[in-house]
């Protein structure tokens, strides 16, 4: 109740100018002060809003790549089949391959010993081994280059959507890496791997060949010799339709390597 006294206009004007303004340099801002302070007290601090100019950067890169990864991932895998060279074909192949295999353990294991006798000639039971070796090795060595699968690997930026990759494969460069897959004398499958710069057309006389490799891969002595000659047909074989299938670039593949051939000679 003092202060509100002394806070009364009337009292105020009566009293002097230097005891007014005592008044008001100590009292009413001693006052102030107090009241700022119990204010501060009961009312919450404001929370200053967080910058999110730090983080804009790092959301913004974040987002460009899981772009990216889903963008690619909905696209092409990074190997794709070019060229199927015919289910009929390649159960004939291997179950002809297998009857000969067969047919050379019989000649081997029941005819050759049965003609073994002295009543019969010396050399008859080495030519029974060999006539029955030699169908065997006349399917092996003729049916060796007969391509099955071609596999064509794909960068990062050709498997984004199909239409990338069908452009991408219509002109390939030398460095285009293919998988080529073949059969074995055991009729277990064989990957070779080649480069499209390295293919070149040729031809053979024992055996049907489109185009070989000229700069082979060396392979360790158990591994046998390298595949060097294969066949394929110009045109891939109709096969099951699926998003890692496309048959139709196999054509320009196949014309690209004929090209190699013809600017070598």
């Amino acid at each position: 109740m003092r202060l509100q006294t002394l806070f009364h206009p009337q009292l105020r004007t009566s009293l002097l100018r230097s005891l007014r303004r005592d008044l008001n340099s100590r009292l009413f801002t001693r006052l102030k002060t107090t009241q700022n302070a119990f204010r501060s007290k009961n009312e919450a601090p404001a929370l200053k809003p967080k910058e999110n100019n730090a983080t804009a950067p790092r959301t913004s890169t974040s987002s460009a790549t899981t772009h990216a990864k889903t963008t690619i991932r909905r696209g092409p895998p990074e190997r794709i089949m070019i060229y199927h060279g015919g289910t009929g074909k390649t159960i004939f192949l291997g179950m002809l391959r297998i009857t000969s295999i067969f047919l050379f353990g019989v000649s081997c294991v029941v005819v050759a010993p049965a003609f073994s006798g002295d009543e019969f000639p010396a050399y008859l039971t080495p030519a029974i081994i060999v006539g029955g070796a030699l169908p065997m090795l006349f399917i092996a060595y003729t049916s060796a280059p007969f391509v099955n699968f071609v596999h064509l690997a794909l960068p990062a930026f050709a498997r984004r959507s199909r239409e990338q990759t069908i452009q991408y494969a219509k002109e390939l460069p030398p460095t285009a890496t293919l998988y080529i897959n073949t059969m074995k004398f055991t009729t277990i499958p064989r990957q070779t791997e080649v480069r499209l710069g390295d293919l070149v057309a040729d031809k053979a006389f024992t055996r049907p060949v489109s185009f070989r490799n000229k700069n082979p891969a060396p392979l360790p002595w158990w591994a046998g010799k390298t595949l060097r000659q294969f066949f394929t047909g110009k045109r891939s074989q109709p096969g099951k339709q699926s998003t890692t299938f496309y048959p139709e670039l196999w054509e320009h593949v196949y014309k690209q390597i004929q090209n190699n051939g013809a600017r070598r000679m």
